[in-house]
């Protein structure tokens, strides 16, 4: 039989539809006529490269019909009647950037197949239609997205969003010069902003804020090309940040580098005391969480911290896959050190260093010592001792405190909770460990009191929160 194939390209990539044609045609030399017509095609990623996985295709014309394109971006409707049909795109990073990507209405005849390609707008496109020619010293890039509310999935108007990050330079005229930079919009009436005229290569974290409620500081990441575009959308609740429980849920697998047998991790909910322990096969699940869009952290020892986004809500429980690599230590350059000062000052380890009222482990004394261990710090910490359990587990207690030689851990500004004594040591590596605070009970800053005793309290600074 003669094949009819039809070629609708809305955006480019021509080498594209080539194996997409050769399908038709083998699929065509199967099959013997039927009077029926098919629709193949594939849609191409521009924005992030490669392919759009997991869109949405509507087939609209007699009766409507869906389906979702595979992870080559690729997708089928077959039989369809012969008659006029038109397709659309839907996928969460269009939603994000306020795009709608359709087809012009096209036949399909019987017996015929139509290839479509459909791609997604460059980041030049996008960015020239958003932003027009505004454009700064730092460079043409930009962010889009919306603010939402998890219950209600409503938009949120007057949310303020912001994106922060620090531009290290290096001179032989003023040596190495630190610059933060803060940006800031407000969302309008449809939840919807904007940040144009960002530098490409960005590393930086991002997150919303309405009155006492914020999402969590959630990292984004341009690439190098010469105009860059990202969609991020993020979920922010009504409820104050500070409230601990709700009716979301979250589950998952760690994944550790060299898939140890039965090698147990530890997850929280960054922001809370919300925390669970892996299964042997890395599996977890966190549930009654409060709403937004917060971070997801998990640690073991031997391995590095790592956190994924996750957009919570009461609808529906998400899935997360964390994957850790294994730690490998590592000499610091200049630069390194430079970024590092910056961050600690950001958290105020520095300003509190000043005070006197602790006793502060620096990160020159910490490369030093080549911990493996916390505790391997923490044992030349006047007030500090370290005995060891019956299995040989070193286990952190106080010597001064009258109510007893309780110690309560902070990580990266977030209580650590450990629930057998000297658990810190299996979550937290000491190589990560850049800088260290300890407070005996009647000193500690007020940030870091906790209710329910006196204890000595240790705050821990790692690269994770130290971006290096």
């Amino acid at each position: 039989m003669n094949l009819s194939v039809r070629l609708l390209v809305l955006a480019g990539a021509l080498a594209a539809a080539e194996p997409l044609v050769a399908q038709a045609r083998t699929a065509d030399s199967a099959h013997s006529k039927t009077g029926k017509a098919q629709v193949i095609g594939v849609v191409l990623d521009s924005v992030n490269g490669g392919f759009l996985t997991g869109a949405t295709i509507l087939l609209d014309g007699g009766a409507q019909r869906n389906t979702e394109t595979d992870t080559a971006g690729r997708f089928s409707f077959d039989t369809i009647s012969p008659g006029t049909y038109q397709l659309g795109v839907f996928h969460p990073v269009l939603d994000a950037l306020d795009i709608s990507i359709a087809t012009k209405p096209f036949h399909a005849g019987p017996d015929s197949t139509s290839v479509v390609i459909l791609s997604v707008p460059s980041p030049t496109t996008i960015v020239r239609g958003r932003c027009g020619n505004q454009k700064t010293e730092s460079g043409s890039s930009a962010v889009f997205g919306h603010v939402t509310d998890p219950e209600t999935m409503q938009p949120v108007a007057g949310a303020d969003v912001s994106i922060a990050w620090t531009e290290i330079e290096v001179s032989k005229t003023f040596g190495i010069r630190n610059t933060p930079h803060l940006v800031h919009d407000t969302t309008d009436k449809d939840g919807a902003y904007r940040f144009c005229g960002l530098p490409s290569s960005l590393d930086a974290t991002m997150m919303a804020r309405r009155g006492a409620a914020m999402t969590g500081e959630i990292p984004i990441a341009l690439g190098n090309r010469p105009v860059e575009v990202q969609a991020r959308s993020l979920l922010l609740s009504k409820e104050d940040s500070t409230a601990r429980k709700g009716n979301a849920s979250v589950s998952g697998v760690v994944v550790l580098e060299g898939n140890p047998a039965e090698a147990v991790s530890r997850v929280e909910l960054q922001g809370t005391d919300i925390a669970a322990l892996t299964n042997e096969r890395g599996e977890f699940t966190l549930q009654n969480l409060p709403s937004g869009t917060r971070n997801i952290l998990a640690r073991r020892v031997g391995y590095v911290a790592q956190a994924v986004p996750v957009d919570l809500n009461p609808h529906e429980r998400q899935r997360v896959t964390i994957k850790l690599p294994k730690f490998v230590a590592m000499m610091d350059p200049v630069l390194v050190t430079a970024r590092r000062n910056v961050a600690l000052d950001r958290v105020g380890f520095n300003q509190r260093k000043k005070s006197a009222f602790g006793y502060f482990v620096d990160a020159d004394r910490i490369s030093k010592m080549h911990p493996f261990y916390v505790s391997d710090i923490l044992r030349t910490v006047p007030g500090l001792r370290v005995s060891y359990s019956s299995t040989g587990d070193p286990i952190v207690t106080s010597t001064r405190d009258i109510g007893g030689s309780c110690v309560q851990y902070w990580v990266d500004d977030i209580p650590f909770l450990e629930i057998t004594p000297g658990e810190i040591n299996h979550f937290v590596n000491g190589g990560e460990v850049v800088a260290a605070e300890v407070y005996q009970s009647g000193s500690t800053p007020a940030q870091y009191v906790r209710a329910g005793g006196s204890c000595t309290t240790i705050v821990l600074w790692t690269r994770f929160k130290i971006r290096s």
